[in-house]
């Protein structure tokens, strides 16, 4: 049966990959930094913007504002990219991920709260921290402002008004800094 066809189109999506198998996708704190560095030229190259971002051992999730439906493009580029350098310094060879990544287009605040809670959970959930915040490999820290890493994210957009803790119902708050966003106890 054939694959559906992906939701290409510009707008936010939450963006994820893993590796195959019983392997894991990155095996060190130097596989993640590689994996970062190579998320951080694709976002330039394409002019995306990153509103969420986390590293787990087997898997990463991200969300990202897409001006264009540069989605494939910027994927391949990254996941292609990363898997090779992975290949190489571990000595392997052969596929790294599972399947080709998947991709969720967000069209509400709501979807884009979800999603960005769900991110942030994820360290949580895999039972690695107590805290969202306390993850290294996530940039929930910095968007609540107690970790200084992850300064290409901006999650300024994350429609903090479904969230109890909003200032004001409906509220996007475009154009505001990460650390004016009301975060804490928003993901726990």
């Amino acid at each position: 049966m054939p694959r559906a066809p992906r939701d290409l189109a510009p707008g936010i999506q939450h963006v994820g990959n893993g590796a195959a198998g019983a392997a894991v996708y990155f095996q060190d704190d130097l596989d993640r930094l590689t994996w970062l560095r190579l998320f951080v030229a694709t976002i330039d190259r394409f002019a995306w913007r990153c509103i969420a971002v986390c590293l787990l051992t087997t898997h990463w999730h991200a969300i990202i504002d897409l001006p264009d439906n540069s989605l494939s493009a910027g994927m391949h580029r990254l996941v292609g990219g990363y898997s090779r350098r992975f290949n190489d310094r571990h000595g392997r060879a052969g596929y790294l991920v599972r399947d080709r990544y998947w991709s969720r287009r967000k069209e509400t605040p709501e979807a884009v709260l979800e999603a960005f809670r769900y991110v942030a959970r994820n360290p949580v959930g895999a039972g690695l921290v107590q805290r969202p915040e306390d993850w290294l490999w996530s940039s929930y820290g910095k968007t609540i402002g107690v970790a200084g890493s992850f300064e290409f994210v901006n999650a300024a957009d994350v429609p903090c008004g479904a969230c109890p803790l909003a200032p004001r119902p409906g509220a996007w708050h475009r154009g505001r800094s990460s650390a004016d966003t009301p975060w804490r106890g928003c993901c726990r």
